[in-house]
């Protein structure tokens, strides 16, 4: 599931380093924290300076009153590097990165995990793959499956750079601060030590915008259980450090819920070439379709290429009113539905180009719904196609490519 973006490596300067416990660990709050010399130790007599145990708000994360009073470290810091750590929220989170990216990731809202009782499905051994996920019941388009915390979160430059030896003392004394119910999710992942763990089932992501000091590795023990299919039927998205799983169409009880670990507008000989690195060869349902079929579906998303090219040059010998919608239909041939939104969103678009206010308002609202399921409510895509929807012809992209009247809608 994971892909490595970054590989550089921290200067040590021939000195070799070593795992080494802190004498005395701060019951922490980076949330409270300003400079590195600000950090107040609890006192020696043992008192603890933490709060009561955490509280969850009505939408299900922790308050920021709560974060406060639960976080322990920095420990067994080697460079900059520390093991910052909490037992109380969720299974138990993890965190190995700098103080400063610490700070920014604990200010994040956090999942409280309270509605695990209601999950829409269970764990089942599925042929041929192992450990899935199958659905219990009819789970609507649109519905929110899971939303989790990371239970560890790695910055990708000492994975990549530290010592192997330091780096799996660091590894092992973190599991050993997760509480038992998240040591348990964290080492039923597959891979055959805590970073074979994180190389196969975590997911890239940034906790302080692009900036590369910021990528990291988040760990959600959970979504490793879905399998990958090359035509899934769940979005997911990674907002701050919470992951969020939702069905991207109707889903039968009975059906396996999967997510893709790779790019998907490939043909089936490229993607099954990226998918022997998780160790498998992929037979999903689209994969082992016959031979006139796998044909059909290549040529389908070369088509798709050509036309995305098109839309995005303008040319004026292949773009019509209709090449949004052709696109669109593509798609959902080709049961892409994981990547819908982007695509109404162009032909909305395109439709407005050319004065088609009727199309332009049923695809700018197929678009909010998409994008929605896929990116969430506040998404910039969501909340510009709100506005289009509304009234096609006020929006600035209204008649600009209609013959004889460039940029002069009525």
């Amino acid at each position: 599931m994971r892909v490595v973006a970054i590989c550089w490596f921290l200067a040590v300067s021939g000195v070799a380093t070593k795992a080494t416990a802190l004498t005395e660990i701060c019951p922490w709050s980076p949330l409270q924290l300003e400079r590195v010399e600000d950090r107040i130790c609890a006192s020696q007599s043992g008192e603890s300076s933490r709060l009561g145990g955490p509280t969850a708000t009505q939408k299900g994360f922790y308050d920021s009153a709560s974060l406060q009073s639960l976080w322990e470290g920095p420990e067994h810091c080697v460079n900059d590097t520390c093991i910052y750590s909490s037992h109380r929220i969720g299974d138990g989170i993890v965190l190995l990165t700098t103080e400063r990216n610490a700070h920014i990731a604990s200010n994040f809202p956090i999942p409280s995990n309270a509605a695990a009782a209601t999950l829409p499905f269970h764990v089942a051994e599925i042929p041929g793959k192992g450990i899935g996920i199958v659905a219990d019941r009819s789970i609507r388009k649109g519905e929110t499956i899971l939303v989790r915390s990371p239970t560890m979160l790695v910055q990708t430059s000492p994975h990549v750079g530290l010592e192997p030896g330091t780096r799996d003392v660091l590894y092992d004394l973190a599991v050993e601060k997760l509480p038992a119910k998240g040591q348990e999710l964290f080492v039923s992942q597959m891979g055959k030590d805590v970073y074979d763990k994180i190389e196969t089932n975590c997911f890239q992501m940034y906790i302080d915008g692009a900036d590369e000091s910021g990528s990291h590795l988040g760990c959600y023990p959970e979504i490793s259980r879905f399998n990958h299919d090359c035509r899934p039927n769940i979005h997911y998205r990674i907002t701050n450090m919470t992951h969020t799983t939702v069905a991207a169409r109707d889903i039968a009880p009975g059906e396996e819920l999967s997510i893709s670990y790779i790019e998907l507008m490939l043909s089936r000989e490229e993607r099954r070439s990226r998918l022997r690195k998780w160790g498998f060869e992929c037979s999903c349902s689209h994969c082992s379709m016959s031979d006139s079929e796998i044909a059909a579906s290549d040529a389908r998303l070369r088509r798709i290429e050509e036309l995305e090219t098109a839309l995005e040059n303008f040319n004026e010998t292949v773009v019509t009113a209709e090449t949004g919608a052709q696109l669109v239909d593509l798609y959902e041939k080709e049961r892409l539905d994981i990547y819908l939104g982007q695509v109404y969103t162009r032909a909305a678009l395109n439709f407005a180009l050319f004065g088609e206010e009727e199309k332009a308002r049923k695809y700018a609202q197929a678009a909010v719904d998409a994008v929605e399921r896929e990116s969430g409510a506040n998404a910039g895509d969501a909340k510009a196609m709100r506005i289009l929807a509304e009234n096609p012809k006020a929006h600035w992209t209204w008649g600009k490519r209609r013959k004889g009247k460039p940029g002069k809608g009525k």
